[in-house]
């Protein structure tokens, strides 16, 4: 899936990591206190979408650089000349 959708999984990792942070800042449970947000399931919540997200971006990470590493590979072997980034 991370082959097929890298963009879909990069904003679904970014929306995580951000919903994910912002319930667990300490002044979010004093702004929402009395509704439903101010539980300490949703603290806990938020924290394992912060997690996931932080995971999923790693993992995008981690197959991007191997994609890029096999790539280069394959150009040495054919002898192409690589142009990289810097």
């Amino acid at each position: 899936m991370i082959a097929k959708h890298p963009k879909v999984l990069s904003t679904v990792s970014t929306v995580l990591t951000t919903v994910g942070g912002i319930i667990g800042l300490p002044g979010f449970s004093e702004w929402a206190q009395g509704t439903i947000l101010a539980r300490p399931a949703v603290r806990v919540a938020g924290g394992i979408a912060f997690a996931v997200g932080r995971r999923l971006r790693h993992a995008l990470n981690s197959a991007a650089a191997a994609t890029l590493a096999a790539a280069q590979a394959q150009a040495q072997a054919s002898g192409q000349v690589t142009i990289e980034d810097v």
